[in-house]
């Protein structure tokens, strides 16, 4: 199956409708042209019939016998007109001198039907010409005595025919032939837009730059709205793909960091073990200390897994169920929870909180939240100084809960940094943890519509803030 290119379908389309669009207009011209020419023809003939009856005189004779005298035909005739009067036996009486030795044609048909006193046309051939007759029967009281023939060559209105025919014909075709080349470079203005959608797919897909746009400075038409279209499309494509790359960078240093933490608490458990088979006498104190490292690598990968499951839910689109809470009902729960957690440790508690408010929220993981802040500050914080937790109503239908410690700070640059997924700065390396916390503890508030940073006091420590809103309710 041959398989046509869009603008050479186009074209042989426009072309193809402008031809048959021709077609019928040139029969129609032919048709009517024909029409009008033979009825001209039919009116003259006609009429130089009824001028000659007119001058017709019926002469009595002596033996009361009436008969017509008709007019010197020859005044009626003209180069393309011919006269003739035959009797009822069909022989010529008069014929005009433009005939020379020539008649007009005769048949059976015409004798009988001007028997029957009707007046007719008919196209007759003579020689290689065909004439009109117009038949006049010549009768006198009902009785016919004879046949009035005028008749016109067609030659002319043949000519005149033939030359239309071949000027509509060679016309039509010129016309054919210009359309079809002018839809041709109209096909390629109209289908340009369409190339460079083409060239600019292909540089795509060859190059992998999404960036790419379609240059389109046309009218806001079918193809105007398709090039905005597509340009829409490749920007969303272009920003799913740069969210699936940063998500693949993301698991593959996920991969690499969820490794190196686990191998650190999987070898002290295989060491600890080995150490203790391979040593059967072992004193008690030994064997007490080498279990305590094995439990305490164990409660630290147990933290670490819930960690990383947390986090798996969170990348799998996990949605947290919420209900709307009050405020001052969540803080006491988390007050009284964080007064027996901090036993022995210096917590301040404000005592300041919204009240008749409520907030849509997950009561356990907000809980969570506030619990990974609190450890996160003290175990930065030093020994003698305390750690202080708030929360106070904020402007634009907010509160705000704060974690406050006065340990070393956060390093310049990493405000942002210490909530990504195993990052530890150098302070954080040389303490206990798996660099996951401040990551759900970002999710957390995200799943709660709200936001959450870090910053450095003044005169040290670091302060942990989060906004949430209030519930619609």
């Amino acid at each position: 199956m041959i398989k046509l290119a869009l603008r050479l379908k186009l074209t042989l389309l426009y072309t193809g409708v402008l031809l048959l669009a021709l077609a019928l207009l040139a029969t129609v011209l032919i048709f009517t042209a024909t029409r009008i020419l033979h009825r001209e023809v039919d009116e003259s003939i006609s009429a130089t019939a009824a001028s000659v009856v007119k001058s017709t005189v019926i002469k009595q004779s002596p033996f009361s016998l009436q008969e017509i005298v008709l007019p010197d035909i020859n005044v009626f005739a003209a180069p393309d007109t011919y006269l003739q009067v035959v009797d009822t036996r069909g022989r010529v009486v008069s014929h005009s001198k433009n005939l020379g030795q020539q008649y007009l044609p005769l048949s059976e048909y015409t004798l009988k039907s001007a028997m029957q006193n009707q007046k007719f046309y008919e196209t007759v051939r003579s020689g290689e010409q065909d004439i009109r007759v117009y038949n006049v029967p010549l009768a006198v009281d009902g009785r016919l005595l004879g046949i009035l023939q005028v008749g016109r060559t067609m030659a002319t209105v043949d000519l005149l025919l033939d030359r239309l025919r071949f000027i509509v014909f060679t016309g039509g075709v010129a016309i054919v032939i210009v359309a079809g080349l002018l839809g041709w470079f109209l096909a390629r203005a109209a289908l340009n837009p369409v190339e460079k959608i083409s060239r600019t797919a292909l540089s795509i897909r060859d190059g992998g730059d999404l960036s790419k746009r379609i240059d389109y400075l046309g009218p806001q038409d079918e193809l105007g709205r398709m090039v905005n279209t597509l340009n829409d499309m490749f920007g969303r494509l272009e920003v799913m793909y740069n969210r699936l790359q940063e998500s693949y960078e993301l698991q593959r240093r996920f991969v690499s960091d969820a490794s190196h933490e686990l191998r650190t608490p999987l070898t002290t458990i295989r060491g600890n073990t080995e150490f203790i088979l391979q040593t059967p006498d072992l004193d008690a104190r030994t064997t007490r200390e080498a279990m305590e490292d094995i439990a305490g690598e164990a409660r630290r990968l147990t933290r670490l897994l819930e960690h990383m499951l947390a986090l798996a839910r969170a990348d799998a689109g996990f949605e947290l169920k919420k209900k709307a809470v009050p405020v001052e009902q969540l803080w006491d729960d988390i007050a009284r929870r964080a007064r027996f957690w901090a036993v022995g440790r210096k917590l301040e508690l404000s005592d300041q909180y919204p009240v008749g408010k409520l907030v849509e929220a997950s009561p356990d993981y907000l809980s969570q939240l506030i619990f990974i802040l609190l450890d996160n500050a003290f175990k930065y914080s030093p020994p003698d100084t305390g750690v202080e937790l708030a929360m106070r109503e904020e402007p634009q239908g907010r509160f705000e809960i704060t974690v406050a410690d006065r340990g070393s700070g956060i390093a310049p640059g990493d405000e942002e940094l210490i909530f990504d997924r195993f990052y530890r700065s150098r302070e954080a390396r040389a303490k206990e943890g798996s660099g996951l916390g401040l990551s759900i503890a970002r999710w957390i508030t995200e799943q709660h519509r709200g936001n959450i940073r870090a910053a450095n006091r003044p005169g040290g420590g670091s302060i942990f803030t989060v906004l949430l809103p209030f519930s619609r309710q």
